[in-house]
């Protein structure tokens, strides 16, 4: 395995192991500690979801200033070798 799938494996079996210790020393009924992890759990995904909504509208936006810095360099380009044609045509005659 690479070293990112080592991480990710070791990042889920210490969660996992993290979620089995605390319902096993949860304070709470059976019952009220699934509710709370089902609530977290819902909680945490509405974040996330929050989240890969900003990351993909910041993608976005770097795409589209990525594509106007093109075109906008591709007319300076344009303009650079148009001048220099015509500056070597009046050059020869």
């Amino acid at each position: 395995m690479s070293r990112t799938q080592d991480v990710t494996a070791a990042f889920v079996l210490g969660a996992v192991a993290g979620s089995v210790a605390a319902l096993l020393w949860a304070p709470e009924k059976g019952g009220k500690t699934r509710q709370q992890l089902k609530n977290g759990a819902a909680q945490l995904v509405k974040r996330g979801e929050a989240f890969a909504g900003k990351i993909r509208g910041a993608a976005v936006e770097a795409v589209e200033a990525a594509r106007h810095e093109t075109r906008r360099q591709g007319k300076l380009l344009a303009g650079y070798r148009k001048s220099a044609l015509v500056g070597s045509e009046q050059s020869t005659t």
